[in-house]
């Protein structure tokens, strides 16, 4: 579940407050939990789902697939987005002496670079260093917070800690970034098809969520009190702002992963975008032979500009990540999967779901404006 969200949950409970932070961190992360029980049950009911692409075929015919699936794509490209961009701001900490534009450009070289590779077995095994960067850019920040005996940056002299929001705009951007950080439930159909013991899901989702709520807490608090009102989006820029000896080595291994594991994200997120491209050309643009490797390469190429480009409008990292949460992730991973087991199961409670539908349509609206208004700031 862990991923690129927790970069700014620190900066989350700065301008929403450590007290709106703590319950909207408990209210997604449970609401999540039921949504992926949810998907779960639509499954049991009809065992030729195996993705929330197929169910929406399922359940609302070919419409309901294509508007699923069209998310799904603007879901994964402002993810490559925020990919791109933590990787150009990363590489801006350690050099900073380059510019952050020749940054993006290093950065856009790369990921273009391993898209043109067919075989993403290798890059997947790379992918999976993510989870462990996570943990450990947890530890080196406790670890620094505990060697530091100064503020900033340190947990012996902790900062003051925004117990309510900044403002009302403030605390709806919290919104859009807690949210990306439950997106989980696009893969839950196939790890609930992968179990051997089938039973065992709702245990797996049982202990998941909750111990990621916990941890994204104590992430969120261990970076508000040490940093206070300067907290930054991006923590792992406060905490290169404070390394010190006994922090440098660690810092800069932990930056270097965080480099790595992006770009080689970028190439297995942008392969279902391609493949879903190519399908396209093939039923309207027959005479194109999409077999060719020319092709292979021009189309991620051109995909990957248009990453890029996109990039440099809209540049800030916890900006996208709000705008995935609360217009992308709010809808596939909260909302779908209530409208699905509403249709599928007649006897299910109406009203409670009704008002669950509504309660997420509105925290969807509300980050969605706090997503746009950050790109004004």
């Amino acid at each position: 579940i862990a991923g690129l969200g927790i970069m700014s949950i620190p900066y989350c409970f700065k301008i929403g407050g450590a007290i709106p932070s703590i319950v909207f961190l408990f209210i997604l992360g449970f609401t999540a939990r039921y949504t992926a029980r949810l998907i779960s049950k639509c499954i049991e009911k009809d065992k030729s789902i195996n993705s929330l692409a197929i169910m929406g075929l399922r359940v609302f015919g070919k419409t309901g697939c294509t508007i699923i699936s069209t998310f799904f794509i603007f879901d994964l490209f402002f993810s490559m987005m925020a990919n791109l961009i933590l990787v150009k701001d990363t590489l801006h900490l350690i050099f900073p002496v380059i510019p952050p534009y020749i940054c993006l450009l290093i950065a856009y070289v790369c990921c273009v670079y391993l898209t043109w590779i067919k075989k993403l077995v290798t890059l997947s095994w790379v992918s999976l260093v993510g989870l462990l960067s996570m943990f450990a850019l947890f530890l080196i920040l406790v670890f620094n917070g505990i060697v530091t005996p100064n503020a900033p940056g340190s947990l012996l002299e902790r900062q003051e800690l925004n117990l309510w929001p900044e403002s009302f705009l403030g605390f709806c951007t919290i919104i859009g970034i807690f949210e990306m950080g439950f997106s989980v439930h696009s893969v839950l159909p196939s790890i609930y098809i992968s179990l051997k013991k089938r039973s065992n899901f709702k245990n797996v989702l049982n202990i998941s969520f909750p111990w990621i709520i916990v941890f994204y807490l104590l992430f969120g608090l261990s970076g508000a009190l040490m940093y206070g009102k300067g907290t930054l989006p991006q923590i792992i820029q406060n905490i290169h702002s404070t390394l010190n000896s006994k922090t440098m080595f660690l810092g800069t291994i932990i930056s270097w992963i965080i480099i790595i594991v992006p770009t080689t994200k970028f190439a297995l997120v942008m392969d279902p975008v391609a493949v879903a491209a190519t399908e396209f050309i093939k039923h309207h643009f027959e005479k194109v032979n999409t077999e060719r490797r020319s092709f292979f390469i021009s189309l991620r190429t051109i995909l990957t500009t248009f990453v890029l480009l996109a990039s440099i409008v809209i540049p800030k990292f916890h900006s996208i990540i709000g705008i995935i949460g609360a217009a992308l992730t709010s809808v596939t991973g909260l909302m779908f999967p209530i409208l699905c087991y509403l249709r599928m199961y007649k006897d299910a409670n109406r009203p409670l779901h009704y008002l669950l539908f509504a309660f997420v349509l509105v925290v969807s609206i509300l980050g969605t404006i706090g997503a746009v208004s950050s790109l004004r700031n």
